[in-house]
């Protein structure tokens, strides 16, 4: 024992003279971490604004597909009427035009626009599915999309996709008047931009360019150089302990000789193994309503001192290790025991885990979490598998086909961050997932204009035609969530109404919630009073 106490103190003293030679070279840390964080965030908003225009594209083909597979494509009453109900029911896509035998049909105030397409299109790139093909348009003055699908050598489809309210709230403010965002096919045209008052063309600018796998797609955003190097230069109290913190780590690290792998590894699989690793629980309300309808099981690692590990950092780690699968039999474990009360209180209420594509795809998964459930005393049915962004699903039907596994055996799927991953909703559609979860992304910008909700409306409207549905992640305001109300998505989840809590708490939390709701009721209230209060007690800030 006192050579291991020897050797944990000479690893103490070697980590305070490292870490103070390390403190010594802090200006020169900080502005590498600042540069590449600068980077990273203008380079995430470029992927941001490629999302969206996957997003309107993927819509815009499932409503061509609609319309063909329905046989309205022959311009007559029944043909137009669905045409009609086509655009009005998507944000996005302002006109579409039905060609059949040389017969034009359309409903719209921008027929025009189309017809000059469907005659004379103007360099058009194929997507992943040759038959069709994207052109470039000008809608009002302003660059836009016409998305074709040519289904037979007689029949075909154009949806003309309105790209401008793609880019009103891209550039964070510092940035809007001096920077560009151009959104093109990979032939060069423009068919979405934003350029700022004070935006010159050939200035000293950085570009950050970003292609899309499923579409010909590329995003450009310019940023003038001096701006991105005054972005965050200034050194405040946070800057700094996140630098002596580093510090210290990497002292720490070569003090220890540098952990191997393997080391990590056992590292987190002993945690697991330990229970230190438990899971919180934040609560998914019922818009109408106000009912508390279950939690989202999300991994927390406290560390003695108080503080908690963050899951961007170990959950990484765990994946990279191999350990999914013993996280989510960990968290399914602790969340039987420690809410068997609530659950046999509430039945009804329904416990969301986080799984990978890869995890759910696997061919023994379904069985394997089938058994899962039986030894944790956990009844599927009050169980949500949320499948995450963080990998592409490569086969869509044989992931479909696990999906439809476990849902015979009574195991909800929702999908997780619609719209921000590798996925697309044509492939989302296709999973027969029961929820759609829309990312705290989107919910972000509602409230900033109403063009904002474009992108959620197509997802809910998506949702419903699919029989899904809709919870809204990540409301921080009540503006967001009175917006995310009036579009019709069904439940939601945030720091404004509760932060994930440990059982205890969110046991807690969700008999108040019951009382309230029960006071509500008693008072004659209108059912719709109950989620009106549920801000009132103290909301969090993100």
């Amino acid at each position: 024992m006192s050579k291991y106490i020897s050797r944990r103190v000479r690893i103490l003293i070697l980590t305070v003279i490292l870490a103070g030679l390390f403190l010594a070279a802090a200006d020169f840390v900080h502005r590498q971490i600042a540069t590449t964080f600068k980077h990273q965030s203008v380079a995430a908003l470029a992927e941001s604004t490629l999302a969206r225009a996957e997003i309107a594209t993927d819509y815009a083909v499932i409503r061509l597909g609609e319309l063909y597979e329905k046989g309205h494509v022959d311009c007559s009453t029944e043909a137009m009427v669905a045409l009609n109900d086509a655009v009005f029911r998507s944000g996005s896509i302002t006109d579409i035009l039905t060609a059949r035998n040389g017969s034009l049909c359309s409903v719209a105030t921008h027929s025009q626009t189309l017809t000059r397409n469907y005659f004379n299109p103007v360099d058009g790139l194929q997507a992943r599915n040759s038959s069709i093909v994207l052109n470039p348009l000008r809608l009002d003055g302003t660059p836009a999309l016409a998305v074709s699908w040519f289904f037979d050598e007689t029949t075909s489809a154009a949806a003309l996709v309105n790209t401008e309210a793609m880019f009103f709230d891209v550039l964070p403010p510092v940035l809007r008047e001096n920077g560009a965002v151009r959104l093109s096919l990979n032939n060069g045209r423009t068919i979405g931009k934003f350029e700022g008052t004070r935006w010159e063309i050939g200035g000293a600018t950085e570009m950050f360019e970003v292609r899309s796998q499923r579409y010909p797609f590329t995003v450009r955003i310019h940023v003038p150089i001096v701006l991105l190097e005054a972005l965050n230069a200034q050194r405040n109290p946070a800057t700094l302990a996140a630098e002596s913190l580093l510090a210290i780590v990497l002292a720490y690290l070569i003090a220890r000789g540098l952990m191997s792998p393997s080391n990590i590894s056992s590292r987190i699989g002993s945690a697991l193994s330990r229970g230190e690793i438990v899971p919180h629980f934040q609560p998914i309300y019922d818009i109408e309503s106000g009912e508390m309808t279950g939690f989202e099981v999300l991994a927390r690692w406290p560390q003695p001192d108080g503080s908690f590990v963050s899951p961007s950092v170990f959950v990484p780690m765990i994946e990279a290790g191999g350990h999914s699968d013993l996280l989510l039999e960990t968290l399914v474990f602790q969340t039987a025991e420690a809410m068997g009360d609530l659950i046999e209180e509430a039945p009804n209420l329904t416990f969301s885990f986080n799984a990978s594509p890869s995890q759910v795809v696997d061919e023994a998964f379904a069985n394997r979490f089938a058994n899962l459930l039986r030894r944790a005393r956990l009844e599927p049915s009050c169980v949500v598998i949320e499948i995450t962004e963080r990998e592409e699903i490569g086969d869509v039907r044989k992931a479909r086909r696990r999906i439809e596994a476990l849902r015979v055996n009574g195991v909800l799927i929702a999908i997780d961050d619609a719209g921000t991953g590798h996925n697309g909703l044509v492939a989302i559609q296709g999973l027969g997932a029961a929820i759609l979860k829309i990312d705290k992304f989107f919910v972000d910008g509602i409230e900033l204009d109403p063009r904002a909700g474009t992108m959620v409306r197509m997802l809910v409207s998506m949702a419903r035609e699919y029989g899904m549905k809709v919870v809204a992640e990540g409301v921080e305001t009540g503006e967001q969530l009175s917006a995310l109300s009036k579009i019709g998505v069904d439940a939601v989840q945030g720091y404004f109404l509760s932060r994930p809590l440990d059982a205890d708490a969110a046991k807690s939390e969700y008999a108040r919630h019951q009382a309230i709701l029960l006071g509500t009721r008693m008072s004659g209230s209108e059912p719709g009073a109950a989620q009106a209060d549920m801000p009132e007690r103290e909301a969090i800030s993100a």
